[in-house]
């Protein structure tokens, strides 16, 4: 077996998706993955999708594409138990307590292989007052925040295809990967994760933004929609998805309709007018195809992307040209599935002494990283890091700011405005933050200095940003041979889209997540973005193996991780049951095989979504109509307290300003409060997961100001006062941004 994690034992006692596909990313890093399952089977088993839809346990699409690679044993106890002793890592996703039932608690553990990693995956974690709260994915998803409102005229919505269930697996191994690095004499280490914790890591801080917009005095859950979002073209939905000003004004001359183009903000948040620009745009879009729209606006600079389906995703033209969904299957059974979400280089070889953190020190201390990121998928991966002890440089100019910074922040609050967006902040944490214009040439041979020292240098610009400055990997790898180097890009380092330009909603639009959520009549539906913090981790997990990798062998290398490639991974379903049967399922709303299940109105304005198990095949809008009319009379808190205490699931849906309220995350340490130099004291959101013994801790410092670390950084390059004077001078550096 090859690859940087070849050597890495695991032993996975979990079923379904969110354990199983943190063995799946493991095993794609080239780790020896021995899955033992019960006597009847993992669930996904029976799920499907199936050969001409026939059950057949052995032929089951999903769970094939998720445990491909793996060694398969049956559950006995004295062979799992042999097989933990000789892990360094395990997988369960057992409801707490239960593999102390088994004989295979913390103690046992101990005694057994005391320098194993043992990875728990949990509805709401092992500790905590909701520790045993019943919990499905739909009610997960509404405690989190990932049941959102979608139609006016009807309840908020999920996210469909399981894609929330994937969301575990990866944090999970990012986890267990972040627990290896630690050497605890004797002790084996938990690593704990909380799914709800998870989902609402996966959002774009809307506690932060609804307590910014309470002290703004507007309303702390105040939405507009992304222009134009999801609409019709002539032979399917396309997703224009305007970032900036400048992308609304060209969209609107794409369109013929240049009038509109002061109206942006009123057309955004509804009223007349916005009926009045779809009535005129609709005959414009329905005479162009998906294909003719994204080519015209991609030629404009503006993010636009077919929104496919589990057909359509296969005939992707970066998807094919990649060779990014492979052969799955068997004789008689044949289907695509997606390939690994990351992709890496030859190692360049180059000895160097490992860096091993000592006992007691945490898990990435001695590491130096430049961060030459924007925007969020990218900075993410450097925030956690920085959190556990990493030394981020994070560069910026005063010409050319992180765009994130402009997120959520508003230009009439004054001189420092672009330090107040909350979304900026809740991603660059534990960082030390310079400025350099890199269009000059002190400011880029700085930088080149900076690489020339660093261990990890990570970006996620589009491809041509650093080629131009000459900070590419073969750019970086010849004035630093053993450094990884983490490219994160959209669409990928080559293809025909390489150059295109887009966010988060194009890439859940290309990989198909938008496809399936919504309801079976109405368009497809975006995500909230979670597609930028779920790369992070996957750009994470394939990091902490490269280093290890390193730490065995010196030699460093290319990471590539392509972000429509990660978002098609976790939206793997659709494409095996069309690749295999031919078949597109259409949205499913609120509802589930295997579930009676819905989000329903309250007495009090609010939805609570309610789910118990159907093996009988009930008639799901007599059961929707009963349980409607029941919740409608009782308040939310009512309805939760209630259903818990029949052992049914059930959550209220959460938005914004809920979730600084959720006693759960409380108990769990999952905030913490650090002040802001601007801002003032915030409670920032943590990592899904504890690690025991570990970081005590989830950061290290709040987030930077622009330029605030200038000195102390080229000071400890070796400059004297005089030339960081004269950088000032010169605005190669500086700490305000330029005509702000």
């Amino acid at each position: 077996m090859t690859g940087p994690l070849a050597g890495l034992r695991v032993v996975e006692l979990a079923g379904d998706i969110s354990g199983p596909y943190a063995g799946k990313l493991l095993a794609d890093l080239g780790a020896e993955v021995t899955k033992v399952e019960p006597p009847e089977g993992d669930p996904l088993r029976r799920w499907g999708p199936f050969p001409g839809g026939v059950a057949d346990p052995q032929r089951a699409g999903l769970f094939e594409y998720l445990n491909a690679g793996k060694r398969m044993t049956a559950m006995d106890s004295a062979n799992t138990r042999e097989l933990v002793a000789g892990a360094h890592v395990l997988i369960e996703d057992f409801a707490p307590g239960t593999l102390t039932d088994r004989g295979l608690g913390a103690e046992a553990l101990e005694r057994l292989n005391p320098n194993l990693v043992r990875l728990s995956i949990s509805a709401f974690g092992r500790s905590g007052p909701w520790r045993d709260r019943r919990a499905t994915p739909l009610t997960l998803q509404a405690a989190s925040g990932w049941v959102s409102a979608r139609d006016p005229d009807r309840p908020p919505v999920q996210v469909g295809a399981r894609i929330c269930e994937y969301v575990a697996g990866a944090y999970g191994a990012l986890g267990a990967l972040t627990a290896l690095r630690l050497h605890p004499a004797g002790r084996v280490r938990e690593v704990d994760v909380s799914q709800l914790e998870c989902l609402l890591s996966t959002l774009p801080y809307p506690m932060l933004m609804a307590q910014r917009m309470e002290r703004l005095g507007l309303p702390a859950n105040m939405r507009s929609a992304p222009m134009l979002g999801v609409v019709r073209a002539a032979d399917g939905w396309v997703g224009i998805n305007c970032l900036t000003g400048q992308h609304w004004l060209d969209v609107c001359a794409m369109l013929g309709l240049p009038e509109y183009g002061e109206q942006q903000l009123a057309i955004m948040m509804g009223g007349p007018e916005r009926d009045e620009f779809f009535a005129e745009a609709e005959p414009w879009l329905a005479g162009r195809t998906v294909a003719e729209i994204v080519e015209l606006a991609q030629a404009l600079r503006v993010p636009a992307s077919p929104v496919n389906d589990g057909a359509t995703v296969l005939d992707c033209p970066q998807y094919a040209e990649r060779g990014f969904f492979q052969a799955g299957g068997g004789a008689g059974w044949p289907f695509r599935r997606p390939g690994p979400a990351f992709r890496f280089s030859e190692a360049a070889v180059q000895q160097q002494e490992p860096v091993v953190p000592a006992a007691d020190a945490l898990p990435f201390a001695g590491l130096r990283v430049l961060d030459l990121t924007t925007f969020w998928a990218g900075a993410y991966l450097t925030c956690y890091l920085g959190a556990f002890g990493a030394d981020i440089v994070k560069v910026e100019s005063i010409q050319r700011p992180d765009g994130h910074r402009y997120s959520g922040a508003l230009a009439y609050e004054g001189d420092d405005w672009y330090e107040r967006s909350p979304i900026w902040q809740g991603t660059n944490l534990n960082k030390r933050d310079l400025t350099l214009d890199l269009t000059s040439q002190r400011g880029l041979e700085i930088a080149r200095r900076l690489a020339a020292q660093a261990d990890v240098v990570v970006e996620n610009f589009s491809p041509r940003v650093v080629e131009h400055f000459g900070l590419d990997y073969e750019s970086v790898v010849a004035l630093n041979p053993g450094v990884i180097m983490v490219r994160m890009p959209g669409y990928g380092l080559h293809g025909p889209w390489r150059d295109y330009v887009g966010w988060a909603l194009n890439f859940e639009q290309t990989a198909g997540m938008s496809a399936v959520t919504g309801y079976p009549e109405g368009p497809p539906c975006n995500p909230q973005g979670p597609a930028d913090p779920i790369v992070g981790v996957h750009a994470g997990v394939a990091l902490l193996a490269a280093l290890e990798h390193r730490n065995r062998t010196g030699a460093g290398r290319l990471i590539e991780i392509a972000q429509i490639e990660v978002a098609a991974c976790l939206t793997a379903e659709p494409v095996i049951e069309y690749s295999m049967n031919g078949v597109v399922r259409p949205r499913e709303g609120n509802r589930r095989r295997g579930y009676l299940q819905g989000v329903y109105p309250t007495a009090d304005d609010a939805w609570v979504a309610l789910s118990v198990p159907d093996r009988d095949g009930s008639d799901h809008d007599a059961f929707d109509g009963i349980v409607g009319a029941w919740t409608s009379t009782q308040t939310a808190a009512e309805i939760v307290q209630t259903c818990a205490a029949h052992g049914i699931a059930a959550e209220r849906v959460s938005t914004g300003e809920d979730m600084y309220g959720i006693p759960q995350l409380d108990a769990r340490g999952y905030y913490e409060e650090l002040e802001h130099p601007v801002t003032g004291v915030h409670r920032y959101p943590g990592w899904p997961f504890r690690i025991t013994p570990g970081p005590a801790r989830h950061h290290r410092s709040a987030p930077p100001t622009l330029g605030r670390h200038n000195d102390e950084i080229l000071r400890g390059l070796g400059l004297s006062s005089d030339e960081v004077a004269s950088l000032r001078a010169a605005r190669v550096i500086g700490e305000r941004v330029l005509n702000a």
